[in-house]
């Protein structure tokens, strides 16, 4: 334990957030899956998806805007199209499922896509394209959500930080991972800081009156990762999932100018047989051979290790599975706080 932090045990964490789930009406499964998915991302080092966000889920569930128990059903199928209607589950549960039936697809098709409608928050979406990798496929997830990131030249929110995340199969190893929010920062950060009563850099967000600012507390809208490049992918991964879906997210809240918090959001999974292609171990290989050669370069002054997609995740969870997972003690009041309202006794 630190001055600001405690650390708990991998089984600690997912127990107790279990628990957590399962005490707001989930069903011992979906809590698990749920719980499962939150301490990943803690256990990687991406905090901001983590278990911080524990207090605002059931804060959803109890809204009735996330479906403790869902009615996750297939509406169309086709040779390599699936569109499932997610029933507001979370999206640990909804996007599992869609990755399962994109696989499925992949195994007699090459490729196979599922476009999610009515998921909720998807927290950290790489979980689900390496789903897809951890079983040989290419995996690719995104989600498109409600405005809250500025667009260049504008000072209002007008498209969302929709994430994107790649996995790839390799022949030794763990699959390589590409996981990155469409904006500077994830929101998630941001709340992270203000936990911590710490200031953001400039350039992360602005306040309220379109002015950048340094205050996490004062963030009403998120600018773009690139400026235009993040808005731009921001704008496709709206059409590729959204507008496939016939359930646009951003047009109609721009229109009327009725930008609120709403939790539905909409997804789309994919999954690659390379064998498909052309020679799954070949291309396994290549993958392989591709990131030993990145590896090998003459590194920059400073650098010890040249470090490959998903490469720094997998460092950090293999330190934190061994000394524990850190959080906040901001973190961890506010979570405790929410479990006795639901009759649950921390871990420590």
């Amino acid at each position: 334990m630190t001055e600001n932090n405690i650390r708990i045990s991998k089984s600690d964490l997912e127990n107790y957030t279990a628990a957590i789930f399962a005490a707001a009406g989930l069903s011992r499964d979906y809590a698990a899956e749920w719980a499962k998915m939150l301490v990943w991302a803690n256990l990687r080092g991406t905090d901001s998806h983590g278990i911080i966000r524990i207090p605002r889920y059931i804060d959803l569930v109890k809204a009735k805007s996330i479906n403790p128990a869902p009615d996750i059903r297939i509406e169309r199928r086709s040779t390599a199209a699936v569109v499932l209607e997610a029933d507001r589950a979370p999206s640990a549960v909804a996007l599992t499922r869609a990755m399962s039936e994109a696989m499925d697809c992949a195994k007699s098709s090459g490729v196979g896509w599922c476009a999610a409608r009515h998921i909720t928050h998807t927290g950290a979406i790489g979980y689900f394209a390496l789903q897809a990798a951890e079983k040989g496929f290419c995996g690719i997830a995104m989600s498109a959500s409600g405005p809250m990131m500025a667009y260049p030249g504008t000072r209002a929110a007008a498209v969302s930080s929709n994430p994107i995340a790649f996995a790839i199969p390799r022949a030794n190893g763990r699959p390589f991972l590409l996981d990155f929010s469409t904006g500077v920062v994830a929101n998630g950060k941001i709340m992270g800081a203000a936990d911590r009563g710490e200031k953001i850099p400039a350039g992360w967000g602005l306040d309220k009156d379109g002015n950048d600012t340094t205050d996490p507390k004062a963030v009403e809208t998120l600018l773009p990762m690139g400026g235009a490049k993040g808005a731009g992918l921001s704008f496709m991964i709206e059409c590729l999932t959204s507008l496939l879906l016939s359930q646009p997210r951003l047009a109609p809240d721009l229109e009327s100018w009725a930008i609120g918090d709403d939790p539905f959001l909409n997804g789309s999974v994919v999954a690659i047989d390379p064998g498909a292609f052309g020679d799954r171990e070949r291309f396994l290989a290549e993958a392989e051979r591709l990131g030993t050669a990145i590896a090998a370069l003459p590194r920059a002054a400073g650098v010890d290790r040249i470090l490959l997609p998903g490469e720094r995740g997998d460092a950090v969870r293999a330190e934190r599975e061994a000394a524990g997972i850190p959080i906040p003690k901001g973190t961890w009041q506010r979570i405790g706080k929410t479990a006795a309202t639901l009759g649950v006794t921390p871990p420590m």
